[in-house]
């Protein structure tokens, strides 16, 4: 009995130690709607934004439209103070009373159209945070690294392309995605063993079932190829295509609960798995839209209107689980936890616990 306890602790002790170095975590993407900041914002969607922020309860936060209605030499550090303000005010999942560089992190993009501009909020401390000008209208990719405990840190990208449908539109949107894609791989040159995640709103789709904001494939006035989102993508990145209750994975103008919602504009992708870095398993990835839950099946408290009094853009949310990289020191190394490793541990310690019951019954 003594050695079948001694297994059973062992067992369990082996399996905590092969998970330690698998870190969940909880992500969402989303345009905001500019319901939060400096410069006379839409204020009366802030307690809906809260509202479906405190049910997720993410742990990283990927912002668009940080701002307001008037246009402003933009301040970021005044619009951080705002940001600030919402998050103690308003976000209890991150604890009682929060406090900033102790409860959470938050950086607002330097760069902005005078409106707008990304923000990325965090559970866990920046290692580094900074922005690069990705082209028109002054827009900043924020370039966030995050450090996630149990990993071997966590690359955070927050973007905003240009919208609109005109030639014009599509050059800028293509452009934003080309200087995204290269500052991508450069920061995944620099940190090779960092799984990363990128978050935004794109302003295009290149789903064969959707209606596309400009031609996909089609030849710009430069010569180039427009395909904005397979451009971002040829940075190692991966789509999880996240969905709503009724499988929809449409993003933009919310008001319909029908199928036929305008476009999917919004984005949370992954890197890809490679050999040497960390590890992204997308355990659920959903696109929030009390528009589209079966009739009797919203979350508790919600009305079906409240996705579109919030912003007139989904919420995109990821859980994820990051298995770390150890390496070996000489270019080899393994994932923890490996399937391999559990499987190993329990066909063993299964194997041996049913020997010690036979040698106690002869």
């Amino acid at each position: 009995m003594k050695g079948t306890r001694f297994l059973k602790v062992a067992l369990l002790w082996g399996l905590a130690l092969a998970i330690a170095g698998a870190s969940e975590v909880r992500i969402l993407s989303w345009n905001i709607a500019r319901a939060v900041g400096a410069n006379n914002p839409n204020e009366e969607r802030a307690p809906y934004v809260a509202k479906i922020m405190n049910h997720l309860r993410p742990d990283i936060l990927i912002l668009q439209e940080v701002g307001g209605e008037t246009r402003t030499s933009w301040n970021a550090t005044t619009q951080e103070s705002v940001l600030d303000s919402f998050v103690r005010n308003n976000l209890t999942f991150f604890g009682t009373n929060p406090v900033r560089n102790r409860d959470y992190y938050l950086y607002v993009n330097r760069l902005s159209d005078g409106w707008i501009s990304n923000a990325i909020i965090s559970r866990y401390p920046f290692r580094n945070i900074t922005d690069v000008n990705i082209g028109s209208p002054n827009r900043g990719l924020t370039v966030g690294f995050i450090d996630v405990p149990g990993t071997n840190g966590l690359g955070v990208f927050g973007a905003h392309f240009k919208a609109g449908g005109y030639t014009s539109d599509a050059v800028a949107r293509q452009t934003n995605a080309e200087n995204t894609r290269d500052t991508i791989r450069q920061w995944r040159g620099r940190n090779r063993r960092a799984a990363y995640v990128l978050g935004g709103d794109l302003n295009e789709n290149e789903d064969p079932d959707l209606s596309s904001t400009f031609d996909i494939g089609g030849e710009l006035p430069d010569g180039r190829y427009y395909a904005p989102i397979s451009t971002v993508m040829s940075a190692r990145l991966r789509d999880p295509v996240p969905v709503d209750a009724l499988g929809g994975k449409r993003t933009y103008q919310i008001t319909s609960r029908n199928s036929d919602l305008r476009r999917r504009l919004d984005y949370l992708m992954v890197s890809t798995t490679e050999l040497g870095r960390d590890r992204i398993n997308v355990l659920e990835a959903v696109v929030f839209n009390t528009r589209r839950f079966p009739a009797g099946a919203l979350p508790n408290g919600f009305d079906i209107t409240d996705s579109q009094n919030a912003s007139d853009h989904a919420a995109l949310f990821l859980r994820i689980r990051i298995d770390v990289w150890r390496s070996y020191g000489d270019g080899s190394g393994y994932w923890v936890p490996e399937p391999s490793a559990f499987l190993v541990l329990l066909v063993f310690s299964a194997g041996s616990v049913a020997s010690l019951k036979r040698r106690k019954a002869s």
